[in-house]
């Protein structure tokens, strides 16, 4: 069974670390489960879900909270294709 993991980026965008630090979140989950990323960051609507797919993840959905964050679910595939 997948378990479900979250991590809180904050302000952390594409353009101030977000891929990088998604690329560590994703990496210490095992494969099969799921990690859910939110953030303040507008772009990373756009931007997260491309780089999951470009690093060989199942992006499940992307959505906004009630607060306005962008929250991303992507579960973890067995490596990444680049």
């Amino acid at each position: 069974m997948a378990t479900s993991h979250k991590y809180d980026a904050g302000d952390l965008g594409c353009g101030n670390g977000l891929p990088q630090e998604f690329r560590r979140q994703i990496n210490s989950i095992a494969t099969g489960d799921v990690l859910e990323v939110t953030t303040r960051d507008p772009a990373a609507r756009e931007d997260l879900p491309s780089l999951a797919r470009l690093l060989g993840h199942e992006v499940i959905s992307v959505k906004t909270g009630d607060n306005g964050n962008t929250i991303v679910t992507v579960k973890r595939r067995a490596s990444e294709s680049r």
